[in-house]
């Protein structure tokens, strides 16, 4: 799925809104500016996420010669390889 600037700016307000209404924070800071951050956020999650995929990628690529004549999955592979790389950089899935 590709996360429009749009529908990231949406998904924050809902969450935003969501937060107020529930009373769960006070903002000290304009919505404007909260959303703006936000959506920074989670920019920048969706930008480590796609790195992580590249990575994984290539090193299951590096090793798929090995994996030749096994019954290994190779998406099931790239996720546990992508899992372990996202825990060694501490990055949340």
């Amino acid at each position: 799925m590709r996360f429009t600037d749009d529908l990231v700016r949406r998904l924050c307000a809902a969450i935003l809104a969501r937060w107020k209404a529930k009373r769960l924070i006070r903002p000290k800071a304009s919505d404007d500016a909260l959303l703006s951050r936000m959506a920074a956020e989670i920019h920048k999650d969706i930008q480590r996420e796609a790195e992580l995929d590249r990575d994984a990628e290539a090193l299951l690529e590096k090793h798929l010669g090995k994996l030749e004549g096994t019954q290994a999955n190779s998406r099931i592979l790239f996720q546990k390889i992508k899992e372990r790389l996202a825990r060694e950089r501490n990055v949340v899935l």
